[in-house]
This record gives structure tokens, sequence and C-alpha cells, in this order.
């Protein structure tokens, strides 16, 4: 997935224009599997600290290499239809962010969705509007007064912006993350930047880039977009986007499903037989040291395990 997202940007942005920030747990891996790109765009994070360090870390990076930088925000784990829709609203937001303003992108809702944050629309300015306000992951009875109302957008996730912008509002809203980026940016270019990163990523506290400055920054634009969108980064909406046997089932890797419907079952292990029977609406996903079973209509909460995994010490196994 993070190949496709790389790939839905050309021919708008080159190779050379397009950079990947990754944990350096991963960064052997993004660079075999992204060789369209060179391995120093490839910006490797000593620890997962979320978006909002994330993002300073390649504003720093960018500013530093040309100060007039706009540059786009966008996850790994997401399902597009149109990449020529999709570059056509990222040039509608570069505009608007030149400015100065913080730009993100509203998905319209097909459903009443309860894990995804919600961007409520306000007043037209030009060809995009101003958001009104944020909304966290909504009830079931919320999500669908958000539908009916018209106004409301999934949140994406998905910016534009100048470096310089983002970094300003970091700098306003999260101090602590700021000063360490400025360190960071110091390092740049010299010896220092791993020992300089993994000093200033020690201190950083892990918070989103919406919690921490989009909820507060104003003014915050968004595009209307029109392209189909999901976030796949659950599993119920993994199983959605692969293909389904007759009972529903979407099956990868060495699978032996018996009287088993609208199931998720997948294996990355080619040694190890998984075999299901009499399972209707599970996620069950293998790997070589890890083995999640859970409802799919719960694949949502999995933040609730990580925290759990986490806390017994075990993050080798996420």
């Amino acid at each position: 997935m993070v190949r496709q997202t790389v790939e839905r940007l050309f021919p708008l942005f080159s190779a050379r224009n397009t950079f990947v920030v990754t944990a350096k747990e991963h960064s052997d891996l993004v660079r075999r599997d992204l060789d369209l790109l060179a391995p120093e765009n490839i910006i490797d994070e000593p620890l997962g600290r979320d978006t909002a360090a994330a993002i300073g870390l390649a504003a720093t990076f960018l500013s530093w290499q040309d100060p007039e930088a706009v540059f786009a925000v966008l996850p790994a784990d997401h399902y597009i239809d149109s990449s020529e829709r999709f570059q056509r609203a990222l040039q509608r937001g570069a505009e608007a962010a030149r400015s100065g303003a913080l730009v993100t992108f509203g998905i319209k809702p097909r459903f009443a969705a309860t894990s995804y944050g919600y961007l409520q629309r306000g007043e037209k300015q030009g060809d995009v509007y101003r958001v009104k306000r944020f909304c966290e992951k909504p009830t079931v009875d919320v999500a669908r007064g958000f539908l009916k109302s018209g106004d409301y957008y999934w949140n994406g996730g998905i910016f534009v912006w100048e470096a310089t912008s983002i970094l300003a509002a970091i700098a306003k809203f999260l101090p602590e993350l700021s000063a360490s980026l400025k360190e960071i940016g110091a390092a740049l270019g010299t010896s220092r930047l791993p020992s300089t990163l993994s000093r200033e990523y020690g201190k950083i506290q892990r918070i989103s880039i919406d919690y921490g400055v989009m909820e507060k920054a104003d003014p915050v634009l968004m595009v209307e977009t029109d392209f189909e969108w999901d976030d796949v980064g659950s599993w119920s909406a993994a199983a959605q986007r692969r293909s389904q046997d007759a009972a529903g089932n979407a099956v990868e890797g060495k699978i032996l499903a018996v009287e088993t419907k609208n199931s998720l079952v997948l294996s990355s292990d080619p040694q190890h037989l998984v075999g299901v029977l009499g399972l209707e609406g599970l996620v069950v996903v293998h790997t070589p040291d890890a083995t999640l079973v859970c409802p799919k209509d719960r694949a949502d909460d999995l933040k609730k395990l990580v925290e759990e995994i986490r806390s017994k010490g075990l993050d080798r196994h996420l």
C-alpha cells in the first residue's frame, strides 16, 4: 500500500520530490519496496511518536531543503479509487495552502461511520471551505445525524500546507515538540544527526496532529473531495477491499476455511496451515510471531489490545 500511495502521485509529483517518513525498524523494508525512490528520500524516525512528530520531522527536513516548500501529507493505508481526481484535489489544496492556511480534505461520508473523525463544513472561501470544527469519532446516533445534515465529512487525515506554516503552528500549540524539531533541524547535513534524532525523539510525547494542532488552529480550510476513499488501517476495511469467495470470506495464504462465512483469514507464514471451522464475521490474522483473532465488528477497537500489549512489554509483536 505504501507503494500505491507513492505511485498515485505520479506525474503530479516526481520521484525526486516524494518522501516517506517511517519508523527506523521498517526503513530497510520500505527502501526495498520503494526502489523507485532514492534511499535518502526515506526519512527514518527512531521511534513512532504519532503524526505530529512525523509531520514535524518532514516539515523540518523539507524547509531545510527549500524554505518555500509546500507539501502534502498522505497516510499510506488509504484506498483511493481515482488518481486523477485525487491529484486534482491536491492541486486545489496546494493553491489554498499558499495563503498560509492549513488545508485538510473532507471525504463525503457514504454511511454513518463511527470509526472515523469528522469535519464540519463552514462558509465557502473561494474554491474551498473553512472548517467549522473537528469532531471526534461519534456514536452511531451522532454519526447518523452528521450524515443527514450534509455538513459533515470524514476526516481522512490528508493535508497540504507550507512547511513554514505547519512548523509555526507546531511552535504555537506544541512548543516542546517545536524545540526538539529545531534541534534536529540544526543537525541536518551534519554527522550529529543520528544522535540528535535519538536524543530528541526520546523526549517527544506521542500526540496526533489533529489533537495537537488542527483542532486549535485557525484558519483551517477544507477541500471537498470527489474520489472514493477508505481507511484500510482497520482489518474490517481491508476485508471490504479484498476479493471474496461465495461465502463472503476474504482469505490469503495457506488457509482452509470450512463452513465459514463473512470472515477475513490471512496468513503470512507459508509453512503454517490456518484451519477455521464454523466461523462467522471474524478476523483471523497469523504471522510467524503473533496471531490475532477478533470479531470483524470490533476490529476498529484494536487500539485497546495494542495498549495492553505495550503495557506488558510485548512491543516486538506489534
